[in-house]
């Protein structure tokens, strides 16, 4: 199958903001139950992460799937960001994330030496004074073996596909502020004016 790529999503495909990655990897025997607690402690990291930094990855959802008899794993994620950034910024959640479950992996050889030619995972630690040329250096070589073991999507829909996660936060935000406006009993007299009906209109949905 010829695959071809692009800025936006990279191999994977879009719609509207959004983009897909799905990723097949074959689990080593007898890591089954290993591989699935790795998996568990991955999303427990991204849910601890404060939400303005997931926002400035563009990550949209990720989810590990253990299937053929424990045999493949599917780790399928959606972005909003352009691939390259958005690889970049989700990697700097801490590698040592990654490699707790990819360890698990008949793929981790690859990983494993491309670890080991990019100087260890320290070098990969947000302390590092030269963290963002260690990226720029090094994480094509990761991005090369997630996309090594990635399928494209044949077909992608996405209900949400038209907004981003900012301006989803700033629409429930306004839609907060207005809901405090309308419960002041002192607004009820402003609201009263022509210029404002949608808002009233909009608030009695």
């Amino acid at each position: 199958m010829t695959t071809t790529t692009n800025v936006k999503s990279g191999k994977g495909l879009s719609d509207g903001v959004i983009s897909e990655l799905a990723t097949y990897w074959n689990v080593l025997p007898g890591h089954e139950d290993e591989l699935r607690a790795a998996t568990q402690r991955f999303a427990d990291v991204l849910h601890q992460i404060p939400p303005d930094k997931n926002i400035h990855t563009g990550l949209r959802d990720s989810r590990h799937v253990i299937f053929d008899n424990g045999q493949r794993l599917m780790w399928a994620t959606t972005f909003e960001n352009d691939w390259d950034p958005y690889f970049d910024d989700f990697v700097q959640i801490g590698v040592e994330h990654f490699l707790d479950w990819l360890q698990h992996t008949a793929q981790y050889t690859d990983v494993s030496a491309w670890v080991e030619s990019s100087g260890g995972v320290e070098k990969f630690r947000l302390d590092n004074p030269d963290i963002e040329a260690q990226m720029k250096r090094t994480v094509g070589g990761l991005k090369a073996i997630v996309q090594s073991v990635q399928s494209p999507a044949t077909g992608y829909f996405n209900q949400l596909s038209a907004w981003t996660m900012p301006q989803i936060v700033k629409a429930q935000r306004l839609q907060e502020a207005f809901q405090q406006v309308l419960d002041d009993p002192r607004a009820a007299e402003a609201l009263q004016h022509p210029a404002l009906e949608p808002l009233l209109e909009m608030a009695a949905d």
